[in-house]
């Protein structure tokens, strides 16, 4: 089995690869520091499974190299190993073809199951690992909270903040200093109405901002 492994911490991607090496079955595996280097020195005629980190430095994305991989590999099964527990990141893994997706903070018996589970099954099928439910589950339960306390208040928005929460919540992971640019707005106004947002809404950050607006069509209108 062909498996490339793309992760910028040096010790992790060593310790990975090793483990790696010792619990797959005949595993033919490269490691690389970044995107552009697994992309560039990938040179298998076939490549059996993917795992890479979601974001690098140097604005490199796991996203994008899947793509590009996947178009020279059709069959090729892709594992998202990551800390990120962003919803709309990970809302994304299944649109763009990854097989699964794996926490860092989980024990490795984890990523190696679901790399047996991804390698048995159809390269278009996505393997909810324990991390993904959790995850999913996690989110239930804080959405549940969020929303539940923000109808009781009767959230009302100004139209300021109305299309603030918009433009966040098409990108939770925009900067503060891009949105006040896009909007045409001072940065120091831009933040007094996030904070507003956040007071009004319930939640502590952007990401919240993101789940309030795909349950409710207060941001919308």
């Amino acid at each position: 089995m062909n498996v490339v492994v793309v992760e910028d911490h040096s010790v992790l991607l060593h310790g990975l690869t090793d483990i790696l090496e010792n619990k797959l079955d005949d595993p033919f595996i490269k490691g690389f520091c970044t995107p552009a280097k697994a992309e560039l020195e990938t040179n298998w005629t076939e490549v059996d499974l993917l795992i890479t980190d979601l974001e690098f430095k140097n604005d490199e994305s796991g996203l994008d190299l899947s793509k590009r991989l996947r178009e020279r590999f059709p069959k090729l099964r892709i594992i998202a190993y990551s800390t990120h527990k962003i919803f709309s990141i990970l809302n994304e893994l299944k649109k763009n073809g990854f097989n699964s997706y794996v926490c860092k903070e989980m024990p490795v018996k984890e990523l190696l199951l679901s790399i047996d589970k991804v390698m048995q099954q159809s390269s278009k099928v996505f393997y909810e690992s324990n991390s993904y439910k959790s995850f999913m589950h996690e989110r239930k339960v804080v959405e549940k909270k969020v929303f539940t306390s923000n109808y009781e208040r009767n959230v009302s928005l100004t139209p300021t903040e109305k299309l603030v929460c918009k433009k966040i919540s098409e990108n939770p992971q925009v900067a503060n200093i891009d949105l006040a640019i896009d909007l045409k707005m001072e940065l120091n106004t831009l933040k007094k109405h996030i904070t507003s947002i956040y007071k009004k809404l319930g939640v502590k950050s952007k990401e919240g901002i993101f789940l309030y607006a795909n349950q409710s069509i207060d941001c919308n209108n």
